[in-house]
């Protein structure tokens, strides 16, 4: 990932903060010549030096019957909501014309190898806090305790888990910041009356 020296996120629990803000990670592989991207949700586990992330896919997923398995090295994107900057929104510059539209997003792209857990605890425990997490919060928050212990045994049976040791992180925050602090005021207010709901969140990523 292209990371200028203004935009670059270089603080490990910085890192691990936002990847657990955008769990949905898109993760890369290459089995036999192809390149496969598949979304998954991640658990970011703070062990080793960069951390490591859990998984979960079923039995049948190309990832697990692929060519792509144990000690395989793999590309992972966390991306956070994103939106195009119009440049009509920027409050300097207009008279000179010198404007183009932008984009606006964080992003964190580990890079790490593959191994895969065939544990039920293992699977069963990944399982809790990954659910625990995006519950949290919630007036009633649901667990795998709320599930038929037959229907979760039989799920743990379909699922295979996996880890990914990451190796290197690095992330990019591309919210304006070499623009103005009028520009970024006036970014906020536009963003914030779009209709897009991604763009309304990207509103409250940027620090005028």
């Amino acid at each position: 990932m292209h990371i200028q020296p203004l935009f670059a996120i270089e603080a490990r629990d910085e890192l691990h903060r936002l990847m657990r803000a955008y769990p949905l990670a898109t993760l890369f592989t290459v089995a036999g010549g192809a390149v496969d991207a598949n979304l998954l949700p991640l658990e970011v586990i703070d062990r080793g030096p960069h951390g490591v992330l859990a998984g979960h896919v079923a039995r049948s997923h190309s990832l697990w019957t692929s060519e792509a398995r144990n000690g395989c090295d793999v590309t992972v994107v966390f991306q956070s909501p994103n939106a195009f900057i119009s440049p009509r929104w920027y409050v300097n510059g207009q008279r000179s014309g010198r404007l183009a539209p932008s984009w606006n997003y964080i992003a964190v792209q580990v890079t790490g190898r593959l191994r895969f857990v065939e544990d039920a605890a293992w699977l069963r425990t990944h399982l809790e806090a990954l659910t625990r997490s995006q519950e949290a919060g919630r007036d009633e928050p649901w667990s795998l305790a709320d599930a038929s212990p037959g229907f979760v045994d039989d799920a743990l049976q379909r699922l295979v888990g996996f880890e990914i040791d990451i190796l290197a992180l690095s992330g990019k925050r591309f919210l304006s910041q070499q623009r103005t602090e009028a520009d970024r005021r006036s970014l906020v207010e536009h963003l914030s009356r779009e209709e897009s709901l991604p763009a309304r969140a990207l509103a409250a990523l940027i620090q005028p």
